[in-house]
């Protein structure tokens, strides 16, 4: 016998469709959700969606993340995403049908949350990620993603692709949680750490 759905499901419900319509990117990670921080008088905030979706019984969690600065603001902006995890989007479909189109279509080698990258150290190669940018930061624009320091910082490379040499994102001279990214390319230094990640296959 089918349960019957509370009015409280219903009008979470509503609110987190709405969201998902509106205001979601789908990865290879899963879903994100992004929400102001602080959030607007009118706009559901990131607790406010995490709460709804505890009542829809769909598991989440909530991250800091940042986006590239509008117009002339200065710094990056600074929001919060409420993350589904990919396993768990079957759960969400059950209150968001027309998800599951997306599902069905999104590609194959989709890009998770994270930006990976590389940082050599004295032991070899190591494979790190960025787990704070906003979800849609590989649809960012060239410039904004200048802004976030996904372009090599030498030779402007956009680290996001797969090119020439199959160039790897390489930390030099990197502050905590802001790395300063090469390709490992256009100077020799990074040759070795380049040279040494063949086997490590694709980050991303």
């Amino acid at each position: 016998m089918a349960r019957l759905v509370t009015d409280d499901e219903q009008a979470a419900q509503r609110r987190v469709g709405g969201i998902v319509r509106t205001s979601s990117i789908l990865t290879g990670g899963g879903l994100a959700m992004w929400r102001d921080h602080p959030a607007g008088e009118w706009e559901t905030s990131a607790a406010e969606l995490s709460r709804d979706l505890d009542t829809l019984k769909v598991p989440h969690q909530v991250v800091v993340a940042f986006r590239p600065p509008r117009g002339r603001e200065a710094g990056r902006r600074t929001g919060q995403e409420v993350r589904v995890p990919f396993p768990e989007l079957t759960r969400l479909v059950r209150w968001v049908p027309p998800l599951q189109q997306l599902l069905d279509e999104l590609p194959a080698d989709s890009p998770g949350f994270a930006f990976a990258y590389c940082e050599a150290r004295p032991t070899g190669p190591a494979m790190l990620s960025l787990s704070s940018f906003a979800a849609e930061w590989p649809t960012w624009t060239v410039r904004q993603a200048g802004l976030m320091g996904l372009l090599c910082a030498r030779c402007g490379f956009d680290l996001r692709t797969r090119g020439a040499a199959q160039r790897l994102a390489y930390d030099v001279d990197g502050e905590p949680g802001r790395p300063r990214l090469v390709c490992g390319v256009c100077c020799g230094d990074g040759q070795a750490a380049l040279e040494g990640l063949t086997a490590l296959g694709d980050p991303t």
